[in-house]
């Protein structure tokens, strides 16, 4: 009776279901969301490409800046060349008293500056307009005797005591920047010193830069530019992708421009804006999921009403339903635990398959190694039965029979240590000794070791060393981490195969590693996942029963691999004596 009373009492305080908009709020709501989307994404876009391009504008004019320091340095030192010149005591000498020897003597001074300062020609101009020194006397394209009294460069500095100008050689036809400075004594001017200037290193770094640099003088042509084509032109017209940053340049009229480009601050705001959209589809499908996850529970709510209202006159057989219900639970319980210890027992029978298939791999070696003594044995016998025909010493006899017993004990601890590397483990951990475990694994795969042609490096292990393990799944491990780097080695030129040992108060870590090529990034990311292997005809399984060996120890295993070769790591628990 209290049951169904208290039955009655529920239904009286069922929840008040929720509310939703109708439906024709609803296109109003959806207009509103898409409105508000379109702003947030707009402003993201907006946002985004104004920052990037000030940051690129910002860069561009500190690469502008450095570029007109650069070719401000070069004039610098170009330009101190002719000043020095002009006073110098023998060019003045050598034109108050005209002689050739002079001059000779005077285009050596000049072309051992020119090699120094690594301008393109130094050469000396008379009065009249005539060169009478250069640095290229000894070339068939000498200056010497060439009248350039018609140049520009000459008569302006003759004038105003010196002169810049850009232009093309009357002889190489090489474009540069003539820098002319007149040489005067005792108020009578005598002649003028030429600095001919040329640009190829600077615009060949140019040239190796993304941002097209070029200078402009002062008719607003190209002088000075990373593709040589442009030069002598007007400013190209920029693009839509493109943008100018314009400094003056260190010589008059000149202007420095570096053009940049758009579309790294255009992919940053598509981005961005991508980003935000994924954003607002994730942040509307949760919303989504949330509005129908409500709606169901609504309706779920109203089913159980329904459904609580027509069993509430059959409590009595709802209540024998909920025993038989119970009934069924517990078979199932008690059906679940059966699984669980069956799963336990695949599980075990899994990791005794491994081994086994482990133990394929290792037979044809440890025939290898057994074949060997056999063979000795049969011929030591032999030799032992032709000696007891003779009657030979017994202590020949006797030593034969000693060595026979040592190659019989040898396949005896070869056989021991495959029997227990093949028995079942029992999933127990213990006290074992870490040196005796090692050593049983290398043993194993000693055959393969010799077949490989692999250098196995180890250290020294202490025998004492005791760590918290299962003696026959240890080995398990250790076997199937130098199968695995053995086969990593195969194509290695000189392969070696590492094991080193460390400890602390606590633990004992065990490195395994190889120099072969590594493990693919793709299998390095899920290295512990079932079914994941680079071997083709491997189930990707054997990782995975070390990891869970590992765990079942109460430590770990962990791996690293680059280009220079993979490492495993065994982290133990130490026996502290």
């Amino acid at each position: 009776m209290r049951d169904r009373l208290a039955s009655k009492d529920c239904f009286m305080r069922l929840p008040s279901l929720p509310r939703f908009p109708s439906k024709s709020l609803w296109p109003w709501l959806l207009a509103g969301l898409a409105i508000v989307a379109a702003f947030i994404l707009y402003e993201t876009h907006s946002l985004t490409y104004a920052g990037a391009m000030n940051g690129l504008t910002r860069d561009a004019r500190v690469t502008a800046q450095l570029r007109v320091a650069v070719l401000q340095s070069e004039l610098d030192k170009q330009r101190s060349a002719p000043v020095i010149l002009a006073d110098d005591s023998d060019v003045v000498s050598a034109l108050q008293r005209p002689d050739p020897e002079r001059f000779r003597r005077i285009s050596q001074k000049l072309e051992r500056l020119q090699h120094e300062t690594r301008s393109a020609v130094i050469y000396i101009i008379d009065a009249s307009g005539t060169t009478v020194a250069a640095s290229n006397w000894a070339l068939p394209t000498s200056f010497v005797g060439s009248a350039y009294g018609f140049r520009p460069y000459f008569r302006e500095a003759l004038t105003k005591g010196t002169s810049e100008q850009f232009a093309l050689g009357t002889v190489s036809r090489r474009p540069g920047l003539y820098l002319a400075h007149s040489i005067v004594e005792e108020g009578k001017t005598l002649g003028v010193v030429v600095v001919k200037m040329e640009f190829d290193a600077i615009e060949a770094t140019w040239a190796d830069s993304a941002e097209p640099t070029f200078v402009t003088g002062p008719n607003d042509e190209i002088l000075l530019t990373s593709h040589p084509e442009q030069r002598f032109h007007k400013v190209p017209t920029l693009t839509r992708d493109q943008f100018l940053t314009t400094l003056p340049a260190p010589a008059k009229g000149w202007q420095l421009h570096l053009v940049g480009s758009r579309r790294p601050a255009e992919r940053l705001a598509s981005g961005a804006t991508l980003t935000a959209v994924l954003g607002l589809g994730l942040i509307l499908t949760l919303l989504a999921w949330q509005w129908r996850r409500r709606r169901q529970i609504a309706e779920r709510a109203v089913r159980e009403a329904e459904y609580r209202e027509r069993l509430e006159h059959d409590v009595a057989a709802r209540t024998e339903a909920l025993s038989v219900t119970n009934a069924r639970l517990s078979d199932e319980i008690h059906e679940r635990h059966q699984a669980e210890q069956r799963l336990n027992s695949l599980q075990a029978d899994l990791v005794q398959a491994n081994k086994l298939a482990s133990l394929g791999q290792i037979t044809a070696g440890v025939a290898h190694e057994i074949n060997q003594p056999v063979a000795t044995i049969r011929v030591l016998a032999d030799n032992t039965l032709r000696m007891i025909e003779r009657k030979s010493p017994a202590k020949a006899i006797g030593d034969n029979l000693g060595t026979i017993a040592r190659m019989c004990e040898r396949i005896g601890h070869i056989t021991g240590e495959l029997r227990t590397f093949s028995r079942k483990a029992t999933g127990e951990t213990e006290p074992i000794s870490l040196k005796e475990t090692i050593d049983s694994s290398i043993l194993l795969n000693k055959s393969r070791l010799h077949e490989n042609r692999v250098k196995l490096l180890r250290d020294r292990i202490d025998p004492a060393l005791r760590v918290m393990a299962g003696r026959v799944r240890l080995e398990q491990v250790l076997v199937n981490l130098l199968q695995n780097a053995f086969e990593a080695l195969e194509a290695t030129p000189d392969p070696v195969v590492r094991i080193t040992v460390a400890e602390d108060a606590d633990w004992v870590v065990v490195c395994v590693a190889d120099n072969g090529p590594g493990l693919p990034p793709q299998v390095r990311e899920a290295l512990f996942t079932p079914f994941v292997t680079t071997k083709p005809k491997g189930l990707g399984l054997g990782l995975v029963i070390a990891h869970d060996i590992l765990r079942d120890f109460g430590g770990e295993l962990s791996a690293e691999s680059d280009d220079s070769g993979t490492t495993f790591t065994l982290k133990l628990r130490k026996v502290v004596p």
